[in-house]
């Protein structure tokens, strides 16, 4: 599966939770911010026809390109990604065994370029 998203900004990680009292319990959900990233990120799933549930283990790489020189912390934006495409592309984020993740800076445009595949059993 590949998968390009465009004007799609992720929800960074310093703002993907926020903080609640329940039943006099502390506890921390997704903000309004990024859930509303979540459903856009989720829908361009949809949209490209990417949804496939893969099996097994699987390699996530994922290039960063930015239009700037300053550019987004890349930890917030893999958190986020990798939480959309659970129930999509694979059933749980804990089958990802090898993670790529690259930041192009300056290129003159903005886009995510996601790749998830199976991964050979012999690795």
């Amino acid at each position: 599966m590949i998968l390009r998203l465009k004007g799609i900004k992720p929800t960074p990680l310093n703002r993907l939770y926020t903080p609640i009292v329940r039943g006099g319990r502390q506890s921390i959900v997704l903000s309004k911010q990024a859930r509303e990233s979540k459903k856009l990120v989720q829908m361009e799933v949809l949209r490209q026809k990417q949804n496939k549930i893969l099996k097994g283990s699987l390699s996530f790489k994922m290039d960063v390109i930015v239009s700037k020189v300053k550019s987004p912390d890349i930890d917030g934006l893999l958190k986020m990604l990798l939480d959309s495409f659970e129930g999509l592309c694979y059933t749980n984020d804990k089958q990802i065994n090898e993670l790529i993740v690259r930041k192009h800076l300056n290129q003159g445009y903005d886009e995510i370029v996601i790749s998830v595949e199976k991964l050979d059993n012999n690795q």
